[in-house]
């Protein structure tokens, strides 16, 4: 298995938000790794021996060792290579912050996009836009406006990666699904972030582009 000098390998899906997250943290701390997509219809020995336990991408195997989960694989990354971009803040109130809304996100916002998508677009949406706006409220409070749109300011942060990829993921179920999110007048902060995060040099690399989701997504409805 050839790998760069930093030994480091990303298995991963590419309509996948969490394989989003992983290789925007990658990209963000310019960490050199080689890419492995997968085809899930028919996973490769490799992801099952790197995931036994959820068969699942993202997966980045550094020297060797497999780290899975998206959260974890990018807090690890922090953690190896903190001295470029760091994610996580240096305090440990603002870190636990962090930790905090990414699991409001994951258990709240994430499920209920997921739940719309498996009802073809019947399930209702008002509970996502309430989150959403408990999410501009955490904007609010933890971003400085004046130094950047982010949650890290001017940099992007954890918690911005970890939302990054519902900047591309939000438009293209709102435009083939009809999911109907929270507008500029209910969350002006989150707007503003994910039109800063699809004009990041970064994520503009480690996110697709709308059209090639709507694509993805239509395929997906047709074949059901």
């Amino acid at each position: 298995m050839a790998c760069h000098d930093q030994d480091v390998t990303l298995l991963s899906f590419w309509p996948s938000p969490f394989s989003m997250r992983v290789k925007l943290a990658l990209l963000l701390k310019g960490i050199e790794h080689e890419d492995l997509p997968q085809d899930l219809g028919n996973k490769s020995k490799l992801l099952l021996e790197s995931n036994p336990v959820h068969k699942k991408v993202p997966v980045l195997i550094h020297k060797g060792k497999p780290i899975a989960e998206s959260a974890i694989i990018v807090h690890y990354i922090d953690e190896v290579w903190p001295g470029t971009s760091p994610l996580l803040p240096q305090d440990a109130f603002l870190r636990a912050q962090h930790r905090f809304w990414t699991d409001f996100f994951e258990k709240k916002i994430s499920d209920s996009l997921d739940r719309f998508i498996r009802s073809n677009g019947a399930a209702v949406n008002e509970e996502f836009i309430q989150d959403c706006l408990l999410l501009e409220g955490a904007l609010a409070e933890l971003g400085d406006e004046e130094e950047g749109p982010f949650f890290g300011g001017a940099s992007m942060s954890f918690l911005d990666v970890m939302l990054a990829p519902s900047a591309v993921w939000i438009p293209a179920l709102e435009q083939v699904m009809g999911l109907k999110p929270a507008s500029q007048e209910q969350c002006p902060r989150l707007h503003k972030l994910f039109g800063a995060v699809t004009e990041h040099p970064s994520a503009k690399v480690a996110l697709p582009q709308i059209e090639k989701l709507k694509e993805f997504t239509q395929a997906r409805l047709v074949s059901k």
